[in-house]
């Protein structure tokens, strides 16, 4: 066996050990998307309480760059992403949005490397969570992702199901995303998820883990350089750690650190290859302010 065959393996064999070991979790819970986060959180909140009212979240995340499922859409220059949450037993609707402080998109078909400011995607997120037995909530839902001219050929559409078991000390889960306008393919996610409370300032610790996989049916959507097939692949990992200080009744301020890194393979290729800064491991930093009636 060759060395890089063995360095595939041990990079490769917790991630599945992590999987089979998730045993009769998987296919409970998900992964969140750009604005999925907020939607699938509230509607989770709104099936547990069954409140009779409207529950509303404003929230803005500010960072050093926008990263989708481990690939860059901006590069050198700060991002703003705007979310409103509308949830009322167990249903929710939420809008998304991402704004660059200056677009350098080596992909654009309009103007190659714009440096001005844009808003260059918004997205629209529906779902419905339910907690079926105790600890343990499925969730249902579709994203349309709406974009610049500048920033894609065609809009988006998915659908997903997936859901979350809580147990003691952590929460497991499994999403699965179909794509059903453009560009078909699966994209399923495993995660794990920890919380703890501080002892200052009220404040609170999220931690999170996740790992990806892409079964690409077009070629044209995750190209292998070099290679005319179809991307079947373990794509990526996600690490973040978020602290969260409550600023009065309503208010959060949670300043956070990501990474985002290829699980090896063709991974490493086909996500430098579709980022717009070329690389394949990203770091990303910043803070969301929150708002919640």
């Amino acid at each position: 066996m060759t060395k890089k065959k063995m360095a595939t393996i041990f990079r490769v064999a917790p991630i599945l050990a992590l999987i089979f070991a998730l045993g009769p979790w998987a296919g409970q819970a998900e992964e969140f998307p750009p604005g999925e986060a907020q939607a699938v959180e509230a509607a989770q909140k709104a099936a547990e309480a069954k409140p009779d009212k409207i529950d509303v979240t404003l929230s803005v995340d500010i960072l050093n760059q926008y990263v989708w499922r481990a690939v860059a859409y901006s590069r050198s220059s700060a991002v703003f992403q705007p979310s409103l949450t509308a949830s009322y037993k167990g249903f929710a609707a939420n809008i998304w949005g991402n704004f660059d402080t200056s677009e350098k998109n080596p992909f654009g078909r309009v103007a190659i490397n714009r440096k001005d400011p844009v808003w260059n995607e918004t997205d629209f997120t529906f779902s419905y969570s339910r907690e079926v037995l105790p600890n343990l909530t499925l969730t249902a839902g579709m994203i349309y992702y709406l974009y610049d001219h500048n920033t894609s050929q065609y809009d988006s559409v998915e659908v997903y199901g997936g859901g979350g078991y809580k147990l003691p000390w952590f929460e497991v889960g499994f999403a699965a995303y179909r794509e059903v306008a453009h560009l078909p393919g699966w994209y399923l996610q495993w995660y794990v998820s920890r919380s703890f409370d501080l002892p200052f300032a009220g404040a609170s610790l999220d931690l999170w883990a996740s790992w990806s996989a892409e079964l690409s049916q077009d070629k044209a959507a995750y190209p292998i350089p070099g290679k005319n097939e179809f991307y079947h692949s373990l794509h990526a990992g996600n690490l973040m750690a978020t602290i969260n200080f409550p600023l009065g009744k309503y208010f959060k301020f949670s300043p956070k650190i990501i990474y985002w890194y290829a699980l090896g393979g063709n991974s490493s290729s086909v996500i430098g290859g579709l980022s717009w800064d070329g690389r394949h491991n990203h770091v990303l930093g910043g803070a969301t302010i929150s708002a919640a009636f």
